[in-house]
């Protein structure tokens, strides 16, 4: 006898959402961004910018394995301490270790808090990746003009999957048509 399950319209369109969002670059990806120069930035005093860019850097090796043994813990260890300096790209490595739950207990919160504070410094996987926290209700509450917002954001910064979230977006929720037509260059402060 065949099961029937009973979705309701939230259930449903967040489980297509769910298919159609991809989660942004990986931690080798993000570290070979052609703008890596303009996202070097940390927001305390130029010598924590260079400590940052150091704890970031072995961070990523720990993690994938790059000339020591993987270890996300010890990856989530590094991370967080380039990102108390606010190093952006440190910040959005955070979020992906705690969005996987590498090194780190799995809290989609978490993720959405790391990736909140490198989007505002103009990390464009960041930003993607919160659009898709803020249409999936994931970490953060369900808020389909926040994700258009960052994923804005991020299509202006020339992240391609974000503008067509943004046309998946005016598709599934008709209100947000006018979003998909809006120009790559406009960005619309938070």
């Amino acid at each position: 006898m065949r099961a029937h399950h009973n979705f309701s319209k939230r259930s449903l369109l967040a489980a297509c959402g769910a298919a159609l969002l991809v989660l942004s670059t990986s931690l080798a990806e993000a570290q070979s961004a052609p703008k890596a120069d303009l996202e070097d930035v940390a927001t305390t005093q130029p010598a924590d910018l260079t400590t940052a860019k150091l704890e970031n850097t072995i961070g990523t090796r720990c993690a994938l394995g790059d000339g020591v043994p993987q270890n996300y813990g010890l990856a989530a260890q590094w991370f967080d301490k380039a990102a108390l300096h606010g190093y952006a790209k440190a910040e959005y490595n955070l979020g992906m270790q705690y969005y996987f739950g590498q090194g780190v207990s799995k809290d989609e919160t978490k993720a959405a808090y790391w990736w909140a504070k490198a989007a505002a410094q103009g990390i464009a996987a960041a930003q993607y990746n919160l659009g898709n926290l803020y249409f999936l209700g994931q970490g953060v509450p369900q808020d389909y003009g926040k994700a258009s917002l960052w994923w804005r954001k991020a299509a202006a910064l020339g992240n391609t999957q974000a503008t067509s979230n943004l046309a998946t977006l005016a598709r599934l929720h008709p209100e947000y048509q006018t979003v998909a037509a809006v120009d790559k260059k406009t960005v619309v402060a938070p």
